[in-house]
């Protein structure tokens, strides 16, 4: 091994061994890893929700909250109109 300017030893975040430090990656989860022990993010982990639209296709307009069943005086009769 020739010595290199600016090198340490360093250790493996993820198997323990020693490397040197230029032989060491920053992996995704913030470990310095070797190359052996060096994991790709996952594709799935980007991947965004969609927007999920909660209303209905139609609905009824809101009443006043006058009652209109029949017996409450407030019904419409077929005369009235």
């Amino acid at each position: 091994m020739t010595y290199v300017v600016g090198a340490w030893n360093a250790v493996c975040d993820r198997c323990g061994f020693e490397f040197k430090n230029y032989e060491l990656q920053k992996e995704w989860t913030g470990l310095r890893v070797c190359g052996k022990c060096f994991e790709v993010r996952h594709p799935q982990d980007f991947v965004r929700g969609k927007a999920d639209r909660q209303a209905p296709a139609w609905v009824r307009p809101e009443t006043d909250g006058t009652d209109v069943s029949v017996g409450s005086g407030n019904e419409v009769n077929a005369g009235d109109l």
